[in-house]
C-alpha cells in the first residue's frame, strides 16, 4: 500500500469508473487497474464491485475510503511543508496589537527562523476575528475576548467550533487593569463601583476588543444608557499616553501596562471587572491538519505556557522608583533556543 495506490483508489471511488479515473490522473486504464489490484492484494480483499457500467465500493472499500482520504491529504500537506515556502501562499495571521507586542513577539521570531521564506504574513487585527476569517481576509487570528457561561469551565481549551467554518482555542487568561493618571481623584477610592465611573471619559482603540466593549456596556447599563464620553485614540501607545496625560481612564490587559504601573506613570484603580478575559486563537476549520498552522498554534500554546503570570501592583499602592534601563518585553528562553 502506497500513496499512488491510494490516490488511484480514491479517483476510482469518486468517479465510479476506472476509465474516468485514469483520465483524471493522466494515466492509462491498465495502470490504474494494476494499482487497484496491488492495493487489493495488500489489504487481502476486494475493494470494488466491477460492473458493466462502472465500479462501486465494496463494504471493505467503504471502510478504507476514510483512511485513504486522510492519508493522501496528510501526504500532500507533508509535501507542501517540505517544499520551498515560496511554493505555497503565505498564511495570513491577524493579531491584536497588545498581544503582538507583549506576548507574541517570540512567536513571530520563532516562526520566521523556521520559515524564513515568507510563509507567514502577520498583520494588525482591524475587526471581528471570526468575520475576517469567514471573509477570507485572514487565515487565523490572535485576540483578547471575554468568556461567559461554559467557557469559564474550560470547554474551549482545544478546537471548540465557533461555527461551521471557524474554530477557537483559548490560550491563557488575560488579567485586566483599569488604569488612570496617578493623580486621578478616584485613585484613592477603594473599592470602586461601576456607578463611580459614569462621569469618566474612557479611552480605547479604534477597534475595541471584547473587554473594552463589555466595559462600555456595563457603564451604559449602570447609567440607564447615558455615560461619560468614549474617545477612540487608535494605537495602544496613544491610549496609554492619553491616560498618562490625564485625558481619561482605560481598561487594558495588565501585561500591556506593567511597566507604566511599576514606574508610577499610571495607577491601577480599585475596580474589578465582573467578567474574565482570555487570549484566543481563531482559525479556518480546514486548517486543522495544515502542518504550518499546527506549528504556529502549537508554538503559541507553548509560548503562553512558558510565560510567567504577570501581576499588576495593587491599586493605590505607592509606586516603586522609576527604572532607568530600556524597556524589555518578557521573552521565554526555551522557545527561541530550540528554534536556533
Amino acid at each position: 500500500m502506497n500513496i499512488k495506490h491510494l490516490t488511484a483508489f480514491l479517483a476510482v471511488a469518486e468517479s465510479a469508473s476506472f476509465t474516468q479515473a485514469a483520465h483524471r490522473l493522466g494515466l492509462t486504464q491498465p495502470t490504474v487497474t494494476a494499482r487497484i489490484k496491488t492495493l487489493e492484494e495488500s489489504v487481502g480483499t476486494l475493494l470494488f464491485h466491477r460492473t458493466g457500467i462502472g465500479a462501486r465500493l465494496t463494504p471493505a472499500g467503504l471502510r478504507l475510503h476514510g483512511y485513504a482520504t486522510r492519508i493522501v491529504r496528510l501526504s500532500e500537506f507533508a509535501r507542501q511543508e517540505m517544499a520551498d515556502d515560496a511554493d505555497r501562499s503565505p498564511l495570513t495571521v491577524g493579531s491584536a496589537e497588545g498581544l503582538t507586542t507583549f506576548r507574541l513577539l517570540p512567536l513571530v521570531e520563532h516562526m520566521h527562523l523556521r520559515h524564513p521564506g515568507g510563509a507567514l504574513s502577520f498583520q494588525p487585527l482591524d475587526g471581528d476575528p471570526a468575520a475576517l476569517i469567514r471573509a477570507e481576509r485572514l487565515d487565523c487570528a490572535f485576540y483578547v475576548d471575554i468568556s461567559t457561561g461554559s467557557d469559564e469551565a474550560g470547554a474551549p481549551e482545544t478546537g471548540q467550533r465557533a461555527d461551521a467554518d471557524v474554530r477557537l482555542r483559548r490560550l491563557c487568561r488575560e488579567p485586566l487593569s483599569l488604569v488612570a493618571h496617578p493623580g486621578h481623584p478616584l485613585a484613592a477610592t477603594t473599592p470602586l463601583r461601576t456607578e463611580d465611573l459614569l462621569g469618566e471619559a474612557v479611552l480605547r482603540s479604534h477597534h475595541p476588543d471584547g473587554p473594552q466593549l463589555a466595559f462600555e456596556r456595563l457603564r451604559a447599563g449602570a447609567a440607564g444608557g447615558a455615560t461619560g464620553g468614549v474617545l477612540p485614540l487608535g494605537p495602544l501607545e496613544a491610549v496609554k499616553r492619553g491616560v498618562g496625560d490625564g485625558m481619561g481612564i482605560a481598561l487594558l490587559p495588565t501585561v500591556t501596562v506593567l511597566e507604566e504601573l511599576r514606574s508610577g506613570r499610571l495607577c491601577r484603580l480599585a475596580w474589578q471587572p465582573p467578567f474574565s478575559a482570555y487570549a484566543w486563537c481563531a482559525w479556518r476549520a480546514d486548517l486543522d491538519t495544515d502542518p504550518l498552522f499546527r506549528s504556529l498554534l502549537d508554538t503559541a500554546v507553548r509560548l503562553v505556557e512558558e510565560q510567567a503570570p504577570q501581576r499588576a501592583p495593587a491599586a493605590t499602592r505607592p509606586p516603586p522608583p522609576r527604572p532607568t534601563g530600556p524597556r524589555r518585553v518578557p521573552r521565554p528562553t526555551g522557545l527561541l533556543r530550540s528554534s536556533r
